[in-house]
């Protein structure tokens, strides 16, 4: 679980809101969004987050970066967030006024533990909500779009580069075509000063406008200037490579173009447990383990009987099918 999530799930996480406003509000993620999410019977919003049957480092297992054991340890003691309901104000370090002698690591005491540790249903009220609402992006989009951003990996910085393509991955899920979007990344890492790629991103999509307004039957795809491709620069803001296979590797199977290889992109928790690099899967699909198991899932590894048994145990309605 990621400590970021922890102060967009509980109520009482510690804040520096003006008096007064810090008893009135339950500062959350799912609060800011309640007339959307609903509502629960205890006065908190629903939550959609959910974790039943996601196999924390699959892919890890896989490549032999884990052992079995470590798998099979990590998935029964990584546990759920609890609700909001019972959720307390976070001790040390989150809280400096509460160190050294409170300490409360990765939000321990609001997490639900044990062996196995229990998971968490997403509220299915909540899941409908925001799929009806439109917060969730279904790749429906018809206007040009520049998505430029540092690239800030090794800050191990929470706006992770993925998702740039995440959202490319929807739009090619919706109707086959993401032409209308390119993907800038400038690069951010200690060997230089960051650059601003702003003012070159509102000037070409300025050009791009300025196109379909005098030629509207080309479409927004028609209508892109020469600058409006793929591409990623260096620290200086010079480009480094242009055209449509920079980013060859990311979303395909073909050997990873010149972007791809100055700008690796790394998984997150979900992903790495196996789930869609655009996300968007608020509660899995679930399979039994011996199904799992046969369908070569877990790579090289054959579970013994007693560590099928453990699986079972960790995992008693079923582990999560992506495909």
């Amino acid at each position: 679980m990621n400590p970021l999530w922890t102060s967009n799930n509980d109520p009482e996480w510690e804040r520096m809101d003006p008096p007064g406003v810090k008893d009135t509000v339950q500062w959350t993620h799912w609060d800011d969004l309640r007339t959307v999410y609903g509502v629960d019977e205890h006065g908190y919003a629903r939550s959609a987050w959910d974790n039943v049957g996601v196999q924390y480092g699959l892919k890890a297992l896989r490549d032999g970066v884990l052992t079995p054991e470590e798998f099979l340890d990590l998935n029964a003691h990584v546990g759920s967030w609890k609700e909001a309901k019972d959720m307390g104000q976070e001790g040390c370090p989150f809280v400096p006024s509460a160190c050294p002698a409170d300490v409360d690591p990765w939000s321990a005491r609001n997490a639900h533990q044990g062996d196995p540790a229990p998971r968490r249903t997403g509220d299915p009220v909540a899941i409908r909500n925001v799929l009806r609402s439109g917060l969730v992006f279904g790749g429906d989009i018809d206007i040009p779009v520049i998505d430029w951003r540092h690239y800030l990996e090794d800050e191990l910085d929470m706006h992770n580069a993925h998702q740039s393509f995440a959202a490319r991955k929807r739009m090619l899920n919706h109707d086959g075509q993401a032409g209308n979007q390119v993907i800038w990344f400038t690069d951010a890492r200690p060997d230089g000063p960051e650059f601003d790629q702003t003012p070159e991103a509102l000037k070409v999509i300025d050009e791009w406008m300025a196109n379909i307004r005098r030629h509207p039957s080309r479409g927004v795809i028609g209508n892109r200037p020469p600058k409006a491709v793929d591409r990623c620069f260096a620290t200086d803001g010079t480009e480094i490579a242009a055209g449509p296979h920079v980013w060859d590797g990311v979303l395909d199977r073909r050997a990873p173009g010149a972007c791809t290889e100055r700008f690796p992109l790394y998984g997150t928790s979900r992903t790495v447990a196996g789930g869609p690099i655009e996300g968007g899967v608020f509660t899995c699909r679930l399979q039994p383990v011996e199904r799992a198991i046969a369908k070569g899932l877990y790579g090289s590894w054959k579970p013994t009987a007693e560590q099928r048994a453990r699986l079972k145990q960790i995992f008693p309605t079923g582990v999560c099918d992506y495909r």
